[in-house]
Formats: C-alpha cells, sequence, structure tokens
C-alpha cells in the first residue's frame, strides 16, 4: 500500500499538478503553494509555521539544539529550515527531513518523496528522487517524518482536505467582485441596433468592441453613439457584493479547521483579552503542532524534546518582570534563570533558590 506525497497521476507539470490538487479527493495527494492565493489561507500557515520557526526545541544536547535551531545544514538557518517543515505539514499533512552524519539535517520537499508501507508487515519505505528520475532509498530511522493528524499513525491529512468546498466558495466570491470592478462598475450593458438584423458574428464582434471600449483602463471614458443605437444597463443587486464583501465565514471556517482563535486573522474576538488569547493560542492550537515535532524527534533522535515559549508568553517589560520576580520569590526558578527571561546576563551566585521558611524568612540556597 502506498499512500500520500507524490500522486500517481502527475502531468510532469507543476501547474497542472496544482490544479489537481485542488480538486481532489485523495488526503493524501500532493498540494502545492498555489492555495496560499487565498489570504486567509496563507495568513493561517503563515502564523503557525513562524511561530513553530520562532520558538527554540530544547532537547538538553547541546549538538542537537545547534543543529534544529541554529544550522541544520550548510543551506539552511534554524528558523528557514523548521518554517518549510512546518509549512510543508501544514499543506499537506506531512514534512520530511533527512537524518545524515555529523548531526545534519536535510530539508526533504514534499513531491520528491514517496512513501510506501507494507500491508503484511507495515514496514515503511521512503524513496527520495530529488530529479524525477534517479531515486534513493532512505531507511525510516535516517527520516524525520513529521504527520498531522495521521489517523493511521502512518500518514498525516492536512486541514485544508476540510477546507476543500470553503476554498471554492472564497474563490467564486473573489471573482464576483473582481468582475464587478472590471467592468467599471457598471454591470451589464446592452447594446440595442435598429433596423438591423445581425448574424451572430456580427453581435459577437460588436460586443467585444464595445467592451474593449468600456471596460478595464477604459472604464470611465466617454462613448460617442449614433441615432440607430441605444444603450442601457441592466441594474445590479447591490446587497449581493455587500454579502460578498462583508462576510466572515470562510475566514472563520479556515480559522476553525486549523484550530486558530478567529482574532489571529483579524477578526474580532469580545470574550478574550490579549494575555487569554496567546494562552489559548499556545494550548489549543500551537500545542498540537508542538507535539507533531517533539514526538517525532524523541521517537528518530532519541532526545526529549520541547519548545521553548516565552517569547511567546511575553507581554510588555512590567509583566515579564512581575512574572520573573514571582517565580523567583516563589522558589519556582534560581536568580539566573529568572534573569534571563528578562533577557539578563546570568550571575556567579546566581545559581540559587530562595529558600522560604515556615517563618516566611527568606534564603538562598545552591541549585545543586
Amino acid at each position: 500500500m502506498s499512500f500520500f506525497v507524490k500522486s500517481t497521476s502527475s502531468t510532469q507539470d507543476p501547474f497542472l499538478d496544482a490544479l489537481v490538487s485542488l480538486s481532489s479527493d485523495d488526503p493524501y495527494t500532493f498540494v502545492s503553494a498555489s492555495v496560499l492565493r487565498n489570504t486567509d489561507i496563507y495568513s493561517a500557515i503563515n502564523i503557525i509555521a513562524a511561530d513553530i520557526a520562532g520558538n527554540p526545541i530544547q532537547t538538553g544536547i547541546p549538538i542537537w539544539d545547534k543543529t534544529i535551531n541554529q544550522t541544520p545544514n550548510s543551506n539552511m538557518s534554524g528558523y528557514a529550515f523548521k518554517f518549510a517543515l512546518a509549512a510543508s505539514m501544514l499543506l499537506n499533512g506531512n514534512s520530511f527531513a533527512w537524518i545524515k552524519n555529523n548531526h545534519t539535517l536535510i530539508y526533504l520537499p514534499n513531491n520528491k518523496v514517496t512513501v510506501q508501507q507494507d500491508d503484511v508487515s507495515g514496514k515503511l519505505t521512503y524513496t527520495y528522487s530529488p530529479d524525477g528520475r534517479t531515486q534513493q532509498n532512505i531507511a525510516p530511522d535516517s527520516i524525520l517524518h513529521f504527520k498531522y493528524f495521521a489517523k493511521d499513525g502512518s500518514s498525516g491529512i492536512s486541514p485544508l482536505y476540510a477546507l476543500k468546498d470553503v476554498r471554492q466558495i472564497a474563490s467564486t466570491g473573489n471573482k464576483l467582485l473582481a468582475n464587478f470592478f472590471q467592468t467599471g462598475i457598471r454591470g451589464t450593458t446592452v447594446v440595442k441596433l435598429h433596423q438591423t438584423d445581425l448574424s451572430p458574428d456580427a453581435k459577437e464582434n460588436i460586443r467585444k468592441q464595445f467592451d474593449s471600449a468600456t471596460t478595464g483602463g477604459n472604464a470611465l471614458n466617454t462613448i460617442v453613439t449614433s441615432d440607430d443605437m441605444d444603450i442601457s444597463n441592466l441594474s445590479i443587486n447591490t446587497d449581493v457584493l455587500k454579502l460578498v464583501n462583508s462576510n466572515d465565514w470562510t475566514t472563520r471556517q479556515v480559522a476553525e479547521a486549523f484550530q486558530l482563535p478567529v482574532e489571529r486573522l483579524g477578526l474580532e474576538n469580545e470574550h478574550s483579552n490579549t494575555e487569554q488569547s496567546n494562552i489559548q493560542y499556545l494550548k489549543g492550537t500551537l500545542q498540537h503542532y508542538f507535539d507533531c515535532f517533539t514526538s517525532e524527534l524523541a521517537f528518530k533522535l532519541n532526545v526529549n524534546a520541547v519548545f521553548n515559549t516565552d517569547n511567546l508568553l511575553s507581554l510588555d517589560p512590567q509583566d515579564q518582570q512581575a512574572m520573573a520576580t514571582a517565580g523567583y520569590s516563589g522558589g519556582i526558578l534560581t536568580r539566573n534563570e529568572a534573569r534571563s527571561k528578562l533577557g539578563l546576563p546570568p550571575t556567579d551566585d546566581g545559581n540559587v533558590f530562595v529558600n522560604i521558611n515556615k517563618n516566611g524568612a527568606e534564603s538562598s540556597e545552591q541549585n545543586g
């Protein structure tokens, strides 16, 4: 059984493949970046991928921390590497990185990787084809395979699969608005010629000439007619245009599919403030995506990987200072840990906790 990654019906034409992917009912068909022409989808993927890339992954092993967050390979920064993996996973449900020697990680584009699963043993086989001709098999333990919504544990499904109808509705609405403005906001024009018997070809020729003279850059130009010609416009139902322009239903559907708070896509949320929104976003949205990364890193690299979200939760300096002070005073953080949250350098005697005794007096205790 083979699944996802590269459509077996590829036309070898990236544009045609994109058209196939947009209309396919197969959740494992490769999805190109053409869906990013939808502004809501672009924003959702950009927001999530940027926050995955911008928050460092900590493994407790310095060499892997540096590889993942700073220099995964000679061609990519840590941010670009994690962003590409996150964006590919959101677009396709899967993303891949080759674990090479010397703690090097190579990003593999989805449309250059084929994954097959044996029906009997369940064993996975990864094949990398950089140019469409040569092929190289990669051992399962030598590739990071990040999966979102992995219903069978072996392959992921993109949130875009749930948005197929929504994308079509949004596209139709945008085309309606575009056509409205391209016609010079005049609607459908009726040209009536008196005492003439025109052939279909002649009517089509007149229509093309009239449209050429009155649309696009000529939309507001003066029209000159003769006595044997009448011009009128069919009335436009502007209520339909107002509905299309003001409707936020598609935006809310995109936010729901990606599990984003609606305010992240520019809609108003009256029930939460900024701090509550950040916490909701971290726990209800990012944590699910973080788990896709940390679980695979733990499985393939044998590390305890966690995301450091201090930057995401940091508010204004006053709140940051209050949180760091409370952590130190409560005996949760050492002095240096509290200073690091404020961007301050460590001190020689800073690896100590505050020890609060039964009488409420404070003393310092070395972190051994």
